[in-house]
């Protein structure tokens, strides 16, 4: 894949670079540009990079985090990119009949005798869906982690879930732990271990992202943290009995926040099982470079699959469509990949929460979604109708 991927590199540099002339080139005003160089290369996704920002061969990145008892892979939960990268970790450190287990954020510890079912070859990948009834608790598309349990069934690696009962954060957050039943405190860790000091002000912005929440209630705020503190604490203990029953080296997949900086599983980890290796992989979006975020990180920008059928990617600071299938709406109403969606309902598109807010902004108006587009330098609106009501997101 990063061989692939190098090829495409060369084959788009001369474009990537008449982009960056012709941003440049927009304006004469002047700023104080930054001589900083945190990312020596421009990556194509999947690509790894160091904590130094320099390429990192793929055989590299295996032979260190061969070395882990525990591998920390964060994600996006709806990146593709993301559960690519993931699987062509968990593939190249379990060739050669390596062994190692798997620990999902996306699967309830209670759902752990279906797991086990699939791990003896009982059940099919095909039958995990229902059975783990996906649709109503992960909720996101289980297409994107089919390849890991496939992976698994055919490399008999043994899977198991994480995660408590996902209808347990919102009892904590409302009740505390002194308002839940016996039955489900059990569930839980029985000892907390709380966030790192560093990190309380980055859970007090994510806080403040949720509707109807208020940094300034200190209930709120201590019921917050008490969640996560919860969430985090419970993953690892799962992890831990995960490496001690199985007697094998620990992949944990989950999203970004549990693992960014050490702050989430992996300072658990560092408690429960204190002796143990940790290697952390983050993905990076192409923003603000972070070295201290992981050990390593795989190259992954922003993107997002529309139910209308294509793909928007996020590539300096422009929503570029990078795939488009020809029997839905999309290519029925003229996107074509290459396309560069500049507006959206008005709003500029400069992130992917633009094309979120501008969909809201349709269904308020009972409005068509109006694209403006850039297709090669010709600027051009694309009616593209009334949007459906649909179920959330997956």
């Amino acid at each position: 894949m990063v061989q692939k991927n190098n090829n495409i590199c060369a084959k788009g540099l001369l474009v990537l670079c008449a982009l960056f002339f012709l941003m440049a080139g927009a304006g004469c005003v002047k700023k104080n540009i930054s001589s900083e160089m945190a990312v020596s290369f421009l990556p194509c996704p999947g690509e790894f990079l160091d904590p130094v920002g320099d390429r990192l061969p793929f055989d590299k990145l295996m032979s260190e985090a061969a070395k882990a008892d525990y591998v920390l892979i964060g994600e996006g939960h709806t990146s593709v990119c993301d559960h690519k990268v993931q699987f062509e970790i968990i593939e190249g450190l379990t060739r050669g009949r390596n062994k190692v287990a798997i620990g999902l954020e996306m699967v309830t510890a209670d759902k752990q005798d279906i797991l086990n079912r699939f791990n003896l070859g009982q059940l099919s990948t095909d039958d995990l869906p229902g059975e783990l009834d996906w649709e109503n608790g992960w909720r996101y598309d289980f297409n994107m982690f089919r390849p890991v349990f496939e992976l698994a069934a055919a490399r008999r690696l043994t899977v198991a879930g994480l995660n408590f009962p996902f209808r347990l954060t919102k009892e904590v957050r409302d009740k505390g732990l002194e308002g839940l039943s016996a039955e489900d405190r059990a569930m839980l860790p029985e000892k907390v271990i709380p966030p790192a000091p560093e990190q309380e002000e980055g859970l007090k912005e994510v806080l403040a992202m949720h509707t109807n929440r208020d940094t300034a209630d200190p209930v709120q705020v201590e019921r917050f943290f008490l969640v996560q503190s919860l969430w985090d604490t419970a993953m690892a203990e799962k992890a831990v009995n995960l490496r001690k029953s199985s007697g094998h080296p620990v992949i944990i997949l989950a999203g970004g926040g549990h693992v960014e900086h050490g702050w989430g599983i992996a300072r658990r980890l560092k408690v429960l099982d204190p002796q143990a290796g940790v290697t952390i992989i983050m993905p990076w979006r192409g923003d603000k470079f972070y070295p201290s975020a992981a050990d390593s990180f795989f190259y992954c920008p922003p993107s997002y699959e529309s139910r209308m059928g294509m793909t928007v990617e996020m590539r300096l600071g422009r929503a570029v469509i990078t795939a488009v299938k020809r029997d839905r709406k999309a290519y029925q109403k003229g996107i074509r990949p290459g396309d560069i969606i500049v507006k959206a309902q008005g709003i500029p598109v400069t992130s992917l929460s633009a094309m979120h807010m501008a969909g809201a902004k349709a269904h308020k108006e009972n409005s068509p979604l109006i694209f403006t587009m850039d297709r090669r330098g010709e600027v051009f609106d694309l009616d593209i109708g009334l949007l459906q009501r649909m179920k959330k997101e997956k």
